[in-house]
Order: C-alpha cells, then sequence, then structure tokens
C-alpha cells in the first residue's frame, strides 16, 4: 500500500510562521535591554503616563552602598532627619545614576586631555633640550666670584659664589603668640594641618560614588561645596594653614632673591616648650584645649585638641596639628646672574636665573645659547632681560612630585586651549631657567652635575606623566561607548575590557609617536644621524640576504 506522504505547507504558512518567530527574538531583546536599563535605575525609551493611577511619591536615587541590600531607598527629608550631626569616625559612601550629560562631559574632557597630553609631551622634549643648550652655556661661561666684595665687572654675568649667609633680623610670627626664630634664622615656617571631612568622587560607567571620610588635609576643604552636605559639615579653620616670615638674608654683598630663599630647605623644629600657655592665649583658639607636643610623621608638632575630645592617636573633627620650623642661615653656594638690586635691598647686589630672553613654545631653537638669546650681558655689560626674571617666593623642594602640583595648579591658565593649557602647565612646572642653590660649600661641578641629574629625573617622569594624561583622556572619550556597554552584562564587561586595551595601545602608540617627533624637530642633527645608521643596517641586512 502506499503511504501517505505529507504535504509542503503552503508559503503563506511559512511567513507566518517566520514573522511569529521573529516577533517573539525582537520583544526577547527588547525585553532583556529593558531589564539591562531598569537595572540601572534608567529607561532608554520614553514611556506613556498612566493617568488612571495616581502619581507615586518619587525616592531618593541616593543609596548606601556600605549595605545595599537591606538600605531602601529614602527620601531626602527623611534622610536628613536621620544622619548624624555629631562629628563621626569614618566615613560613608554614597552612589549617584550618571546621567547621559555628565558623561558628554567627560568625553569632552577626553578630548581636551588627549592634546594637552600631545604639548605636554612635545614641549618636554623641548624643554630637555633647552636646559642641555643653557647647561652647556653654564658651563662656557661661569665665573668664580667672591662672596664680596663683589666685582662690579660680573654685571650680567653668570657667576658661582659660595660663603654663609647673614641676617639681622629677628622672625616672629604675629599669628602665633609672636612666636619667635633662633637668631640667624633666614625663614620662619607654621604649617597646620586640620582633621577634615574629605570628599572623594570616583566616576563609573553608570554611576559616580562619592565617599566621605576624616582626614589630615593641609588645605581648607569647604563642606558647603561637597555633593551630600549634611552630617560631613567642616568646622571653619581657626588659624591660617601656612604662615611664613622671610628674613632679609645676605651672602656676601649679595641679597639672597625670594626665588633663592624658596630652594633653602634644611627645616629645623622649633623649640615651643615655652609657648604652649601663649598659645592658649589666641581668641581664635580659645574653643580648643592647651596643644601638647606629638611626633607625627617624624615631625616634632603641637597638637590641639578641639572640644570633641580626640586624640593625636585617634584624632576628632576639627583637631589641629601644627610644625613650627625654621631655616638657619649657614653655608651656601649659589649659581646665577649677577644683576644690581634697587636700593631698598640690603645689599647693591642678587643673582636671577639663567634663562632665555624670548619664551620658547612649541617652536624648535635650532641656534646655540648665548649672549644674543638670554640674559647674559655682551662686552659692554648690556643684554635683554630674561622672560621670568620677576622675583617670586614659592618652595622649591627638588621633587619631581611638587612640579607635578605646582604644574597642576597653573594648567588652567590656558583653558580652553589644550596646548595653551600645555604650555601653562610645562611653564610653572618646567621652567627653562638655571638657578642653583646648595645648603653646603661644594665646587661649581657638583652643583652642575647634581642640577642636571635632577633635569633628568624630570623629563622622563613628564613623560611618564604625559603618557597617563593621554591614556585617561582616550578612557573619558569613549565614555559613551562604556555606559552603553555596561547594560550588556558579562558581554558588556569583556567589551569594555577590550577598549582599556585599546586606550591602551592608542596611549604607547601616539605618546611614542609624539616624543619621536618632538625629538626629531628638536634634535635634527641627532634624528638624522640615526635615519642614516637605520638605512645603512637595513641595506646590509638586504645585501646578505642576497
Amino acid at each position: 500500500t502506499d503511504c501517505a506522504r505529507p504535504t509542503r505547507p503552503p508559503d503563506t504558512m511559512v511567513v507566518a510562521v517566520r514573522s511569529a518567530t521573529a516577533s517573539r527574538v525582537f520583544q526577547l531583546c527588547l525585553a532583556a535591554v529593558s531589564l539591562a536599563f531598569v537595572r540601572h535605575g534608567e529607561i532608554p525609551w520614553p514611556q506613556l503616563p498612566d493617568t488612571s493611577a495616581s502619581p507615586a511619591p518619587q525616592t531618593s536615587y541616593l543609596r548606601s552602598v556600605s549595605d545595599p541590600l537591606s538600605a531602601p531607598q529614602t527620601a531626602p527629608e527623611e534622610l536628613a532627619a536621620n544622619l548624624p550631626h555629631s562629628p563621626a569616625i569614618g566615613g560613608d559612601t554614597h552612589e549617584h545614576s550618571k546621567s547621559w550629560q555628565s558623561t558628554l562631559t567627560e568625553l569632552v574632557a577626553g578630548v581636551l586631555l588627549f592634546f594637552m597630553s600631545m604639548g605636554v609631551l612635545w614641549l618636554n622634549e623641548g624643554h630637555a633640550v633647552r636646559m642641555d643648550v643653557l647647561f652647556s652655556l653654564a658651563k662656557r661661561k661661569l665665573k668664580m666670584s667672591a662672596a664680596a666684595p663683589a666685582d662690579p665687572e660680573n654685571l650680567r654675568e653668570l657667576v658661582f659664589v659660595t660663603g654663609t649667609t647673614q641676617t639681622e633680623d629677628s622672625l616672629k610670627l604675629s599669628a602665633w603668640a609672636n612666636l619667635q626664630a633662633p637668631s640667624g634664622s633666614a625663614k620662619l615656617r607654621a604649617s597646620t594641618q586640620m582633621y577634615l571631612w574629605v570628599e572623594k568622587e570616583e566616576s563609573k560607567d553608570n554611576s559616580t560614588t562619592y565617599t566621605y571620610s576624616q582626614q589630615w588635609v593641609d588645605e581648607y576643604q569647604d563642606s558647603n561645596n561637597f555633593t551630600h552636605t549634611m552630617g560631613h559639615e567642616n568646622p571653619p579653620a581657626p588659624v591660617p594653614f601656612v604662615a611664613l616670615e622671610l628674613a632679609a638674608t645676605t651672602l656676601g654683598d649679595f641679597t639672597m632673591s625670594q626665588r633663592m630663599m624658596g630652594k633653602l630647605q634644611a627645616w629645623k623644629p622649633c623649640d615651643v616648650k615655652g609657648k604652649l600657655e601663649d598659645f592658649q592665649q589666641i581668641s581664635s583658639l580659645s574653643a580648643y584645649q592647651q596643644g601638647e607636643i606629638t611626633t607625627f610623621n617624624d615631625k616634632e608638632s603641637v597638637f590641639f585638641r578641639a572640644s570633641f575630645g580626640g586624640t593625636p592617636v585617634s584624632p576628632s573633627l576639627g583637631d589641629l596639628l601644627t610644625h613650627f620650623e625654621y631655616v638657619p642661615c649657614g653655608p651656601t653656594s649659589v649659581m646665577g646672574v649677577q644683576v644690581e638690586q634697587a636700593e631698598n635691598r640690603p645689599t647693591p647686589w642678587s643673582l636671577v636665573p639663567l634663562e632665555y630672553n624670548e619664551h620658547h613654545s612649541y617652536t624648535p631653537m635650532l641656534t646655540r645659547a648665548n649672549t644674543g638669546n638670554t640674559n647674559l650681558g655682551d662686552q659692554m655689560h648690556q643684554t635683554l632681560l630674561g622672560e621670568a626674571e620677576k622675583d617670586e617666593y614659592f618652595e622649591d623642594t627638588h621633587s619631581p612630585q611638587e612640579r607635578l602640583k605646582r604644574g597642576v595648579a597653573h594648567f588652567l591658565e590656558g583653558f580652553p586651549n589644550p596646548f595653551a593649557m600645555a604650555d601653562a602647565f610645562m611653564a610653572a612646572a618646567c621652567p627653562d631657567h638655571v638657578l642653583i642653590v646648595a645648603e653646603e660649600k661644594t665646587t661649581p661641578e657638583s652643583l652642575m652635575s647634581a642640577a642636571r641629574k635632577f633635569e633628568r629625573t624630570l623629563t622622563m617622569v613628564m613623560r611618564l606623566f604625559g603618557f597617563m594624561l593621554m591614556y585617561a583622556g582616550i578612557e573619558l572619550f569613549f565614555s559613551p561607548l562604556r555606559k552603553l556597554l555596561s547594560y550588556l552584562w558579562i558581554f558588556g564587561t569583556i567589551l569594555k575590557f577590550g577598549i582599556d586595551l585599546f586606550a591602551c595601545a592608542c596611549a604607547v602608540s601616539c605618546s611614542s609617536c609624539t616624543i619621536a617627533g618632538a625629538y626629531a624637530a628638536y634634535r635634527p642633527l641627532y634624528s638624522l644621524l640615526i635615519l642614516c645608521v637605520g638605512a645603512a643596517l637595513v641595506a646590509g641586512m638586504y645585501k646578505l640576504e642576497q
């Protein structure tokens, strides 16, 4: 008997089944994406309002990360009522969902940081070349000079002076009950740290986390600028964080300028045992108990306990820790350009940095440093002033980290131009000048050798900083994409890891190309020599293969 063969369904039925399957797949994808967005507290598409039901009370988007499961969402009024108003030990964390506006802001910031990093890397190579040229000029033009009497024939000449600094001033801090430094002190300083609330912001793909903790800080933290002020109120600072007094100090017939005074770093602790009761009479410290001498970070300090009853080991909010230090006069060696001073100075002579008379930004300088393009005088002792001979005081600790901090404090002067921002950063962190001060009697060779070694270290640190700045800029540039990928769970995590690898590879390649291009532009002869040697090696290998 013939078996009945199954008949083929009509084409319309096949199309209907395929359409239903595609519809189910689309609905499943739509539900998965919706759940992903709801999981992060967002809806990617608008929803129609439900007019039949009464609007539900809105809850806060604030939640505690310390216990995300047991801590329910709380309205701002209820949260403010429950937060403690007394100083707390430790800290707390709050998380906010990140808006798309913040993400786009990070993208713009990433573009600025990327181009700023290129400018920093380029200018850093130029700074290294210009400093090598200045040191070569210093080696050729340096003259030995006695501290007293100063030779007028050395006007606008690079001189090396060694001797003992002296002063007739008596230094005292009026803000600290007229605390007086020992006689013969060049500097007197009171640096204060205060135990305050500190806000730390950490940005993630879909959220921004604010962490609050109490720390010792050396500058005031205004709690009014915190995202969450309630429960993190900082008391006002009763005393200035830094109180500094400088003496009119001389080295023979040479007056120590403010810039030279900033290079004196032989700090010694003041004897304040007999001043603790006098500190208690300061009106701004009336709410504090009498200070006690303690040791903090290997420094002798005075601990002022606030009314909350903290201890040096376990401080409380508002406690103070003050270091009283002075720099004594002593053996000193300096190298700089001899100049005439104004009439109101202790002596008619002083020293300024050896520097160029024009600011060299991105344009390579292909000529040697000489009396025509620096502030050294010619045979008639005439010259143009240096680009930055203005005398200003700042602490120069010969630390690359402090140089980075100084650059970061000035880079916004060029905003919004990223290359101007890089120029402002480098001008503050790595100025093109030679002014060396050592608190010992030494030789000019050792003085210049130490300065050149520091400059080489600074060049390497700036290269690393430029690379990290470029990597951060590329990461911020991909913030919108990372935000989208964060909704895909494990697949998004894998793709974000790929973005991190791509950003690192781009930062390595772009920073290397920038450094190589700057090296070729600022050292054309060396670059041409390297290119010729490389071409010769390639040609030799090719002939050997033949």
